[in-house]
C-alpha cells in the first residue's frame, strides 16, 4: 500500500509540477500578466511591489505576535476555494471569500489577509489572481518550492454556497467536501498536510481544540514543531512525537481530530510517504497547484507566469514643442540572476521606425543604470534611457542589445517579434496636471485617425460597505476634445474633478478608438502628475495650460460612471506605460552660475527622485530662478526644461550620464540648458546646509547603521510605509512601547522588542536616503536600518 500510494504521488507531482511548466513558453511582453508579474518577483528595492514584506520572515504578521501571515495567506487561499464544485462548476478560487467572512470562516486571519490584498486590486489584477499569487509568495517565504501561478481569474459578485470542511466534521463528509473540490482521499490527505506545514490553531477561535489559557503566552499552539514549510507535520505524525492540537490534546474529548481522521483514512499511507523531504515539496508544489486552480465552470487560464528576462518599463513618447520631434524613455529591466550586472558592459535599444524599417539611421539609444532589485530567486538591473526621435519616422518596435564586459552579446527580440511601442496616442505628461481645479490630462493624437473617438478613463477603488474588506473598482469614461494641432498630431484635452479622499487610488488610460480597433497608452497614476500644467508651442503659437485646462473642463460633464464589482486581470493588446518628458533641444554649452558648481547631467527616474526636498515647474525657469527657488538647498536639479528640483543630498541611487544627454532649453532662457527626460542638469550649492541627520527623539538613543534582509527582517514585531511622510517621529510614534524601532528606504518603518538575527553593523554612509517626510532627517537606505533603541544606544 505504501509503495503504491508513493508512486501516486510521484505521478501527481510529475504530472501537474512538470505537466504546466513543460507547454509554457515565457509570454511575449506586453502580456495580461505584467502587474501580476511584477507583483510576483518584484519583492525589495527599485521599483520593488513589497508583495512579500507582509510574509518576511515566515514566521512573521504585523498583527503582532501569535499570528504568521503566511498561514493566513495560505489558509485564505484554501477557504476562498473550499466551497467549489466541479459538480456544478460554480465556485473555487474567486475571492467569494470577501462576502463570507464568519461563519465557517471564524477568526481575524481573512479579513487581515484580505486588508493587506486590497492595495493590489486593479483592472489588471483580480482579487483572485491576488490570493493564488499569496498563496506562491507565502510557500517561497517559508522555504517551500515556488507554486506555478496562472491568471485570469475573475471576482465573485457574492457570496458562494457554505460547505468550507470544518474540524468536527466525519470522515465521510470531508471527503465528500473534498471529492466536491476535484480532490481524491491521497489529494485530500496531502493538501491537509500541506496546508498545516506551517501555522496552528488559535484558542479564542476554536477553544474546543485549544482550551482559552492554556497555552500562553498567545493561546495559539502550532501544528508542528516549526514554522518552516517542512515535513515535520508528516513525519512527527509518523513517528508519534505530534504536537499537532487536531491530532492530540483537547479535540480528543471534544471529537475535532481532524488531522488524525484526514492522515489516517487510507491506513496512514499517504502521511508516511509525505514524510519524506523530497517527497513533500515536490508533491505540495502540486497539491496547492491544483487548490488555487479549482476555478469556475468558463475561467480560462493563462500559462502560468514565467520571470521575464528582459522587460521594459515605464515607456513613454511624447510630443515636443513644435511636433517635429518626440522623447522616447523609459526603462529595461535585466535579469542578473543568470548574468550578473558586474558583467554587463552596455544595454542598447536597436528600434525600427514607423513602417519596421531603418529611417530612423542608426536607431540605436543607450542607457545607464538606475536602480537594482531582488526576489525570492532572482535579481534584477533597471537601465534608463531617454532619445529624441523625429516623428517623421518615429519607432514601431525594439530589440535589446547587452554587451558583456568579455565581449559576448545577447539579442532579445520578445519571442521574434520585438518589443512594440505604439505612436497613435501618447499621454502629455507635462501638459497634464493634478491641483485643486482637479485632474487635467492633455494627449496627442496622431493626424492618421479620421474624426477618432478620444477618451479619459479612470479607475478608482471605492467601500463595498458592509463590513467588506476589499473596495470594488468604479471606472469613468471622459470624453476627450480636440484643443489644437502640432505637428502630425491633434492634441486632445479632458478634465475632471477627484475624490481628493483617495486621489492615490487613481489609475487612467488615455484612449482612441473603440472595440477591437482601439489604441491606449494605459494604467497610468494620476499622483505622478504634478501640480502645475505646462505649455505647449505648435511652432506658430502655444498652447498654454490655462486654455488647457479651462477647455477641457466642458468634457467632463458628459463623464459616464460604473462600479465595477467583478474584476478579471487583463491588459490592453498595445500598451505604454508612463513617466514624464518634454520641451526643445539646444546646441548651446552649459553656462555657469554664480555661487553653484556644476556637477554634471545626472539621470533621474520618476519612481525614485534623486532630489526630494521641493520641486516646481513654470514656463519661466532658468537656473538663477531655480537658485532663488533651492535658496539654503545643497543641491539644485534642472529637468525637462522646466522643473526645479531642489535637495540636501541624494534621496535615490543616481549615475552621470553624458553632458548630451541633457538637451532640453530652459523654458525661461533659450541659452540655458535644463536637463531632459529622465535627465537632470545638476548644481551644487558652494554654500552647504546643514546634511541630513540622526533625528533626536524623546527615550531613544539612536544605534547605527545596520544591515536589514539577509536572513529576514531584524526588526519583524510591527511595520508600516508611508511613501509620502515617514520621519523618525512618525516611526518612534507607532512603534511606542517596543524596544527598538528602524527607518529603511526612506519611507519603510519597523519594530521590535528584540533582534530576530543577528544585527551587522555597517558605516554611517551606508544609510544615505532622506525620510520622505523630512527631508532633514535619515531614513535607512535599501537594505540598512537607520536603528533606535529605547533608554539609549545599546
Amino acid at each position: 500500500m505504501a509503495r503504491d500510494t508513493w508512486t501516486t504521488l510521484a505521478c501527481i507531482a510529475t504530472v501537474l509540477q512538470y505537466g504546466a511548466v513543460l507547454v509554457a513558453a515565457v509570454q511575449t511582453w506586453p502580456s495580461s500578466m505584467d502587474e501580476l508579474e511584477d507583483i510576483m518577483f518584484l519583492n525589495n528595492g527599485y521599483q520593488a511591489r513589497a508583495f512579500a514584506l507582509e510574509v518576511t520572515p515566515c514566521s512573521f504578521s504585523s498583527a503582532g505576535p501569535g499570528r504568521i501571515a503566511a498561514a493566513e495567506w495560505l489558509r485564505t487561499a484554501f477557504h476562498d476555494m473550499a466551497t467549489g464544485s466541479v459538480y456544478t462548476g460554480i465556485g473555487g478560487l474567486d475571492g467569494s471569500l470577501m462576502y463570507e467572512l464568519g461563519g465557517d470562516n471564524i477568526g481575524a486571519a481573512f479579513a487581515t489577509t484580505l486588508t493587506t490584498y486590497a492595495p493590489y486590486l486593479t483592472s489588471r489584477s483580480s482579487l483572485s489572481d491576488i490570493i493564488a499569487m499569496g498563496v506562491y509568495t507565502a510557500v517561497r517565504s517559508c522555504g517551500g518550492l515556488p507554486v506555478p501561478i496562472r491568471t485570469g481569474r475573475t471576482d465573485a459578485t457574492a457570496a458562494g454556497p457554505p460547505g468550507v470542511p470544518l474540524p468536527q466534521n466525519s470522515l465521510y463528509t470531508l471527503e465528500q467536501q473534498f471529492l466536491r473540490t476535484g480532490f481524491n482521499t491521497t489529494e485530500m490527505i496531502a493538501v491537509t498536510a500541506c496546508g498545516h506545514t506551517i501555522g496552528g490553531v488559535h484558542a479564542v477561535n476554536f477553544p474546543q481544540i485549544v482550551p482559552i489559557g492554556s497555552a500562553p503566552p498567545n493561546d495559539y499552539v502550532l501544528f508542528d514543531s516549526t514554522t518552516a514549510f517542512d515535513e515535520k507535520i508528516a513525519s512527527q505524525y509518523v513517528a508519534g512525537t505530534e504536537t499537532d492540537p487536531l491530532d492530540v490534546g483537547a479535540c480528543v474529548a471534544s471529537a475535532r481530530c481532524s488531522d488524525v481522521e484526514v492522515f489516517s483514512a487510507d491506513g496512514n499511507a499517504t502521511i508516511t510517504a509525505l514524510a519524506n523531504p523530497a517527497t513533500f515539496q515536490s508533491t505540495c508544489q502540486a497539491m496547492l497547484q491544483k487548490l488555487i486552480e479549482v476555478v469556475p465552470a468558463g475561467t480560462v487560464l493563462t500559462d502560468p507566469i514565467i520571470v521575464y528576462d528582459i522587460k521594459p518599463d515605464v515607456l513613454q513618447l511624447t510630443l515636443l514643442d513644435g511636433g517635429s520631434n518626440m522623447i522616447f524613455s523609459g526603462e529595461i529591466r535585466v535579469r542578473t540572476t543568470v548574468r550578473p550586472a558586474s558583467q554587463i558592459a552596455s544595454v542598447q535599444l536597436i528600434y525600427k521606425d514607423r513602417t519596421g524599417g531603418n529611417a530612423c539611421g542608426s536607431c540605436i539609444i543607450s542607457s545607464s543604470g538606475v536602480g537594482t532589485a531582488t526576489g525570492f530567486d532572482d535579481s534584477f538591473t533597471f537601465y534608463g534611457f531617454s532619445a529624441q526621435i523625429p516623428t517623421s519616422s518615429s519607432i514601431s518596435a525594439f530589440n535589446v542589445l547587452i554587451t558583456l564586459v568579455d565581449g559576448g552579446t545577447e539579442l532579445h527580440n520578445n519571442n521574434g517579434g520585438g518589443f512594440p511601442v505604439q505612436d497613435t496616442i501618447m499621454l502629455q505628461s507635462p501638459q497634464s496636471c493634478l491641483n485643486s481645479n482637479g485632474l487635467t490630462v492633455v494627449a496627442a493624437i496622431r493626424n492618421t485617425q479620421t474624426a477618432p473617438s478620444v477618451s479619459l478613463n479612470l479607475t478608482t477603488t471605492v467601500s463595498r460597505g458592509n463590513g467588506i474588506p476589499v473596495p470594488a473598482l468604479q471606472f469613468t469614461s471622459v470624453p476627450m476634445i480636440q484643443i489644437s494641432t502640432v505637428g502630425p498630431y491633434n492634441i486632445y484635452t479632458a478634465n475632471t474633478p477627484l475624490d481628493s479622499s483617495h486621489v492615490e487610488n487613481y489609475k487612467f488610460d488615455v484612449l482612441v478608438g473603440s472595440g477591437t480597433s482601439s489604441v491606449v497608452d494605459g494604467f497610468k497614476n494620476t499622483n505622478d502628475l504634478y501640480d502645475t500644467c505646462s505649455a505647449l508651442s505648435s511652432g506658430g503659437g502655444t498652447t498654454t495650460a490655462s486654455t488647457i485646462s479651462s477647455t477641457a473642463t466642458a468634457s467632463s460633464t458628459a463623464a459616464s460612471t460604473s462600479t465595477i464589482i467583478s474584476v478579471t486581470s487583463s491588459v490592453p493588446t498595445t500598451l505604454m506605460a508612463t513617466s514624464s518628458i518634454a520641451s526643445t533641444s539646444p546646441s548651446t554649452p552649459i553656462p555657469t552660475i554664480s555661487g553653484y558648481t556644476y556637477q554634471g547631467c545626472m539621470v533621474d527616474n520618476i519612481s525614485g527622485r534623486v532630489l526630494t526636498s521641493k520641486s516646481t515647474s513654470t514656463s519661466t525657469t532658468t537656473y538663477a530662478s531655480c537658485a532663488v527657488f533651492c535658496s539654503g538647498y545643497n543641491y539644485m536639479g534642472l529637468e525637462y526644461g522646466s522643473e526645479c528640483w531642489c535637495g540636501n543630498s541624494y534621496a535615490n541611487p543616481t549615475s552621470l550620464s553624458p553632458d548630451t544627454d541633457c538637451s532640453f532649453s530652459c523654458s525661461g532662457s533659450a541659452s540655458e540648458v535644463c536637463g531632459a527626460g529622465d535627465r537632470l542638469t545638476m548644481f551644487k550649492n558652494n554654500v552647504q546646509a546643514s546634511l541630513p541627520s540622526n533625528a533626536t527623539i524623546p527615550g531613544y538613543g539612536y544605534s547605527g547603521c545596520y544591515t536589514d534582509g539577509t536572513n529576514g527582517r531584524v526588526l519583524a514585531d510591527k511595520s508600516y510605509a508611508n511613501g509620502r511622510a515617514m520621519s523618525i517621529e512618525n516611526c518612534a510614534a507607532f512603534c511606542s512601547g517596543y524596544t527598538y524601532f528602524g527607518t529603511e528606504y526612506a519611507d519603510e518603518c519597523y519594530c521590535g522588542m528584540s533582534f530576530a538575527y543577528p544585527m551587522t553593523r555597517d558605516a554611517e554612509t551606508d544609510c544615505n536616503m532622506v525620510c520622505s517626510g523630512n527631508g532633514s532627517e535619515i531614513c535607512g537606505a535599501g537594505n540598512r536600518l537607520s536603528v533606535y533603541q529605547a533608554g539609549g544606544a545599546p
